[in-house]
This record gives structure tokens, sequence and C-alpha cells, in this order.
């Protein structure tokens, strides 16, 4: 019996970044806060989908796209749905670090581990720690540069730790393992290996 070559059995790239692009670009829509999860209460996305978009999109500009994307949807929220502007302050771009450290441990996750069952739990812990990081860039700079907190300092800045942090841990992990399901399954009904951003 003749093996099938792996790169025969492995997706079209460009057709595999753009089908989950915009999964990631429907999900981010249906769950930023103040958008329709207002509406359907599903918990916010934004962290896993910068994560899942940096293990699997190879193109860096697909990190300034959903970043567009994210903007896009709380300026339109904002200014012509008439939603509230209470985080759209100065420390708004504080999301970009945010946002930034999930898309480069999504890559280190790709290129170092993979997607396999004896990697899982390090990726696990990869993607708890930079959970951790991005919270404090996205967080602390709201609450150093908003202007809400004229005292700010870093014993007032730990009870936001305590108070915002496991929410957004358990949204990030349950989004992420949605994904992690999704490739496991793909990969074993498909016959075909999903590409990641290290191909």
């Amino acid at each position: 019996m003749t093996a099938v070559p792996i790169a025969a059995k492995r997706l079209n790239i460009r057709q595999f970044d753009a089908v989950l692009f915009a999964v990631l670009a429907v999900v981010m829509l249906a769950t930023r806060p103040h958008s329709l999860s207002d509406y359907i209460h599903l918990p916010e996305t934004s962290l896993a989908s910068f994560f899942v978009a940096g293990f699997y999109i190879r193109p860096r500009l697909a990190f300034l796209a959903l970043f567009a994307l994210g903007f896009a949807i709380d300026v339109v929220t904002i200014y012509v749905m008439g939603g509230s502007g209470f985080c759209f302050t100065i420390a708004y771009w504080m999301l970009l670090p945010a946002y930034g450290a999930m898309w480069l441990a999504g890559r280190y996750g790709a290129a170092r581990l993979g997607m396999k069952p004896a990697t899982l739990p390090a990726l696990i812990a990869v993607l708890c720690g930079a959970t951790f990081v991005s919270n404090l860039f996205s967080s602390g700079g709201f609450y150093a540069f908003s202007g809400y907190f004229p005292d700010a300092s870093v014993s007032g800045f730990l009870p936001r730790i305590e108070r915002y942090f496991p929410g957004t841990l358990a949204a990030t992990l349950s989004w992420a393992g949605m994904a992690a399901i999704v490739h496991i399954a793909a990969e074993r009904l498909t016959g075909r290996i999903l590409p990641d951003s290290s191909r």
C-alpha cells in the first residue's frame, strides 16, 4: 500500500487561513463587549481569537486585520449604536500589546509544541501565562492610563486582578478549548493535517 505524502494530505493553506479568519471575525462580532453579546450573553473571545490566529495563521497582516476589526466594532457600537464608551480612552491602545501577547503565544505554541495530545498540558500553560500577561496590559493599562483612577498604585491594582482575571481566563480557556476540539475532530474526520503558523 502506497503511503499518501503528508503534503497531499494538508489542506490548502490560503483557503484555510481565509476560512479561519472569517470564523474568528464572526465570533468576535458575536462576542465583543457591548455588541451582540449584550443580547445573546456569550463570554468574550478576543484573547482566545488572537491566540488561535497566532497559532494557525502565518501572515502577520492577520494580526492587524483582526485588531482593526475589533476597533471598528467598538467604534460602530459606541458612535453609531449608542453603546457605552466608558472603556474607550487613551488606554484603549494598551490592547495592542495585550493582543500581541496572545498572538505571539499562539506563534510560540505552533512552532514549539503543536497540537498533539502529549503537548496539550504545555500548550495550556502557555495559554494561561499569555492570558495573565495580556490581562496586565489591558486591565493594568486601563487602570493606569484611563484617567478614572487618579491615585493609581500597585496595591490598588491587585484587587482588580483578583476580580477580573479569573473570568477572563475561564472565557479564554473555554474558547481555545473549543478550537482544540474542532482541530482534533477535523483531522480525524478528514484524515488531513491542519496547517499552523509554523508551516
